[in-house]
């Protein structure tokens, strides 16, 4: 049969509807209702609509897709019209679409691989959906180490710190910059984008032919959201570039919405981000740097000895992070203080305690080791 569509052209209509004991619909894989769209209303040509009182099924890939979707669905009016409803629903939704999407291409590779321990895999628990699975960073380091797929650095931070403001914002709400939308338009860009390129070039390829050839149409509504997006990331970035070109050796990486538009103020003793709004305090502003954008634990050292943030031989303060890129020159990572917001000259790291230190000409140790060894 045909059914009219909102122009008044006729779509051919499958009449072959499954039903279950007591006379329900039932969808079958890969049928659902689409977002916005009324019960009996076809959206695309071949594609079911969703009966009520039908199960919900929704097979890995589509599931993964119709998150996605609804990420864009939200997010792609511009921050002028999304409500907080919308930043909660985006955020949770993408970290959602992306744990399904990189657990499918992990369970193409093996069925036992989604399980936490992998050792004690039942194949009725993956059937069941009782499985106790592995989490965001264990999926990525599996899809790495096992697949052999290639992420980078950059790809593992985003989807990292992705899943730190889904737990946030899960349990705890929207607040601070879990409710910045120039920060999660910014952030949803960058995640889509390696999505996109994550089904084009590792998920799809591994799927039967009419499987991958099904998720043709949301890719591409996915492309298109995910354009508009960025349009809206670019106009902002250039709207403020005039403001941000003078000021270059002191402009970083916002940890909340990965833009270089991150200033520190002496004057104000904080951080700014010209591009999402956000403000810290200088000495919280130097910890989110070291944790989000560099990826080190604050309150641990690293496999030298050195502590992600550490104090500054000017001004005293905890607020010394080695390791710090510029906007001036990103290949040239310096020790950057939070609160006398520049690079502090002279530093490198003791020969001997590990501490960060300005050694007096010719020695490579700090003056406490010099004093020692004399």
């Amino acid at each position: 049969m045909t059914e009219a569509n909102a122009d008044g052209a006729t779509t051919a209509v499958n009449t072959e509807v499954s039903v279950d004991a007591d006379g329900a619909h039932v969808a079958r894989p890969g049928s659902w209702r689409r977002p916005g769209i009324a019960d009996g209303r076809i959206y695309d040509p071949g594609r079911e609509v969703e009966h009520p009182g039908s199960e919900v099924v929704f097979p890995p890939v589509p599931n993964g897709l119709d998150y996605l979707l609804s990420v864009v669905e939200h997010l792609e009016s511009g921050d002028e019209r999304v409500s907080a409803r919308d930043l909660k629903y985006a955020v949770l939704h993408l970290a959602a679409g992306a744990e399904v999407l990189l657990k499918a291409r992990l369970q193409l590779e093996h069925w036992s691989l989604v399980f936490k321990d992998p050792g004690q895999a039942k194949r009725s628990e993956l059937e069941s959906g009782t499985l106790k699975s592995c989490g965001p960073d264990e999926t990525v380091q599996r899809l790495k180490d096992i697949a052999g797929i290639v992420i980078s650095d950059k790809d593992t931070s985003a989807l990292w710190k992705l899943a730190k403001h889904r737990n946030s914002l899960q349990h705890y709400g929207l607040f601070g910059q879990s409710g910045n939308a120039r920060a999660v338009e910014s952030q949803a860009a960058e995640v889509l984008d390696f999505l996109i390129r994550f089904l084009d070039e590792e998920l799809l390829p591994a799927l039967p032919p009419h499987e991958a050839e099904q998720s043709t149409t949301d890719i591409e509504r996915i492309r298109g959201g995910l354009s508009q997006i960025r349009g809206f990331v670019t106009k902002r970035m250039q709207r403020i570039r005039a403001e941000l070109e003078p000021i270059r050796e002191r402009t970083l990486q916002c940890p909340d919405c990965d833009q270089w538009s991150l200033v520190p103020d002496r004057e104000r003793n904080r951080v700014h981000c010209r591009f999402c709004g956000g403000v810290r305090p200088a000495d919280d502003g130097a910890i989110a740097y070291a944790a989000f954008v560099l990826g080190r634990d604050p309150m641990s050292p690293d496999v030298f000895g050195m502590m992600a943030v550490e104090v500054c031989p000017d001004c005293n303060d905890e607020c010394l992070v080695p390791g710090v890129k510029t906007a001036a020159a990103p290949d040239d990572p310096v020790y950057f203080c939070f609160t006398c917001a520049r690079a502090v000259p002279g530093m490198m790291q003791c020969s001997r305690c590990f501490v960060p230190c300005r050694p007096r000409e010719g020695e490579s140790v700090c003056p406490d080791c010099a004093a020692v060894g004399a």
